[in-house]
């Protein structure tokens, strides 16, 4: 019974940074500034259900995956440090920023006059 109990500690204590808790707090309060009471709690419930959905389909087909595509644990560390290098330098080199085309100013207006999305599963989950 020890040993269950130790388990599960450390699988929580491996899912508290995934699920990083305090950003995402961060983040549903400054996206749900506008919504009332109701619509947060809907909004945070099913942000909920959807992480749990997205860890349940990645704990279970995520070997499966893998091992189709012939990807191995080394091999995923070299690709996540080479993405985390690219990031970097261009966080140090940033590009140049372009001309405000007319298209682009069109495009931004219609963006503005569409309602407010769901944000349970993008930003969230």
């Amino acid at each position: 019974m020890l040993e269950l109990f130790k388990a599960i500690g450390i699988g929580l204590a491996v899912i508290l940074p995934l699920a990083n808790p305090l950003t995402t707090v961060a983040l549903f309060l400054g996206l749900a500034g506008n919504m009332n009471n109701a619509e947060r709690n809907r909004q945070s419930l099913m942000a909920s259900v959807y992480v749990f959905a997205i860890l349940m389909v990645a704990w279970y087909a995520g070997q499966v995956v893998m091992n189709t595509f012939g990807i191995s644990i080394p091999g995923l560390r070299i690709a996540g440090g080479l993405i985390v290098a690219f990031i970097g330098f261009r966080m140090l080199f940033p590009q140049q920023k372009a001309h405000d085309s007319m298209e682009a100013k069109i495009k931004s207006e219609e963006l503005q006059d569409e309602p407010t999305a769901n944000i349970a599963f993008v930003p969230l989950a």
